[in-house]
């Protein structure tokens, strides 16, 4: 018994010795009682914010990235708050290590710089948030998601699933492309090369199509399809398109690029080569250099007729026909646009869009305003008269309708059903009236032509003064061609 107790007392004396270090007394007994209290004050901060960051925040509607930018810096305020009082509240008295603390802040300042700048990088970009938790980052190489900022580093998430840890400084310092911040919205280019030859208006129909087909690709902005320049041996073009989606940028590029080949290949279109031609002046004098004595060997009878027979299949040998029937064609075949040129029916093809509908669906109603004019791309369509509910005929791919009510600004005389899934090329008011903006000239053009179908503004001249877009002292019978440029001018501003 007295052997434990002895023990007991050694130990006791051990751990309430004083020790004097200068002016400051401390035993092992405060200095354990100090660190145990540290890495309490540290456990519960990080409960704390882990309860503010994932139960009060998300209550009151903080977004992720400022759920994890608050809770961070509680989580540090808390622990210096902590290193502060508790030693104090230990009974250790740290005004008396003011001068330990400036000779080690010497040694740590040069010791430890990179490790102090990443500090202050961190509670930048906790404090000014130029990029967040969540947020979709492009830096160097470098592509994924935040997942983590502390205030050293910063975790990456790469689209491969690799966690990469990040210096707070190289996000501070460095060039960063953030994908999310503020617009998430962003363009992606595509180059196309094609042959020389190619048709541009064709191309460039193509390629929108191609656009509207993947369904991650925004209708607004439009896409856009430039043609760069002239290569050494093919027409560089390229196709612009926007999406919402940053994180998909390269599965939605990869995708466009299915589309194109494939589209390119259904419309003879073809993707050149790198190549260089090669002319020899003289083809005698090589061929005597390279190959002074000749010899002929005959071919077998057998060899002879499949060689003969393979030219005569190559000879024969064609590319199948498409039958893609191209917008220009079909635009060309409404009256208005018969006289445009190619480049002027590229604008209109620029700035028009498609529009799928399902069967059984009404595109327009008898009496809608005319906002619009479509063409059919694929399917059929119906036109009634809702009024008698009559059946006056259908139109298939290729046929167009709703043209004169766009350009005169009149109401619809019909309504229009689709019998099936129908894929319309729509040009809108806005469009047109971009269109006409673009080539003024052109409203002379079409207003002529409208002349030509007079009887139809004829027929529907009551209509158009029970709108009082056909004032009572007018008649279109003595100058339609004026009364049709002042209407146009009042409804396109042309």
């Amino acid at each position: 018994m007295n052997i434990i107790l002895g023990i007991i007392q050694f130990f006791n004396k051990i751990f309430t010795q004083p020790i004097r270090l200068g002016e400051i007394t401390i035993s092992v007994n405060l200095i354990f009682t100090i660190i145990i209290s540290l890495f309490a004050v540290i456990l519960i901060a990080r409960f704390f914010t882990n309860w503010l960051r994932d139960k009060l925040l998300v209550k009151w509607g903080f977004d992720e990235g400022s759920r994890d930018a608050i809770a961070t810096i509680c989580y540090y305020f808390a622990i210096a708050l902590g290193f502060i009082i508790v030693p104090q509240a230990c009974g250790l008295d740290i005004r008396s290590l003011s001068f330990l603390a400036g000779g080690l802040g010497i040694g740590i300042g040069l010791g430890f710089q990179g490790l102090v700048q990443n500090f202050v990088s961190g509670l930048i970009l906790l404090i000014e948030r130029p990029v967040k938790v969540g947020d979709y980052i492009e830096i160097e190489d470098l592509e994924g998601t935040i997942r983590k900022i502390s205030i050293r580093a910063t975790t990456i998430l790469t689209n491969d699933g690799i966690s990469i840890i990040v210096p707070n400084l190289s996000l501070v310092s460095g060039n960063i492309i953030n994908w999310s911040y503020g617009n998430v919205n962003s363009r992606i280019h595509i180059q196309v090369p094609v042959s020389y030859g190619s048709d541009p208006v064709l191309v460039t129909e193509v390629l929108l199509a191609v656009a509207r087909r993947e369904s991650r690709v925004l209708s607004y902005p439009a896409p856009q399809v430039w043609l760069r320049n002239f290569g050494d041996s093919a027409i560089n073009f390229e196709l612009l398109v926007w999406i919402d989606q940053p994180k998909a940028r390269l599965p939605i590029q990869s995708s466009l690029n299915y589309i194109i080949e494939n589209e390119l290949k259904k419309n003879n279109i073809i993707i050149p080569l790198p190549q260089r031609d090669l002319w020899i002046k003289n083809p005698e004098d090589l061929r005597t250099i390279f190959n002074p004595y000749p010899v002929t060997v005959p071919a077998p009878p057998q060899a002879q007729f499949s060689a003969i027979q393979t030219v005569e299949e190559s000879e024969g040998l064609e590319l199948e026909p498409t039958n893609h029937i191209s917008l220009r064609d079909l635009l060309r075949k409404v009256v208005y646009f018969e006289q445009f040129t190619d480049l002027e029916l590229l604008g209109l093809i620029e700035q028009g869009y498609r529009e799928t509908i399902p069967p059984g669906e009404f595109i327009f109603h008898e009496g809608d305003p005319g906002d619009a004019f479509h063409i059919i791309l694929s399917g059929s369509v119906e036109i009634i008269s809702e009024k008698v509910n009559k059946h006056i005929r259908n139109l298939n791919a290729g046929d167009f309708f709703g043209e004169l009510s766009l350009i005169m600004g009149i109401p619809r005389t019909a309504a229009v059903r689709t019998l099936e899934t129908t894929i319309l090329f729509v040009v809108d008011r806005n469009v047109f009236h971009h269109f006409l903006s673009s080539y003024p000239q052109l409203a002379d053009q079409i207003a002529e032509k409208l002349v030509e179908r007079k009887e139809e503004l004829f027929q529907r001249q009551q209509l158009l003064r029970e709108m009082g877009i056909l004032g009572e002292e007018e008649d279109l019978d003595i100058n339609p061609l004026l009364w049709i440029r002042k209407r146009m001018k009042s409804l396109f501003g042309i």
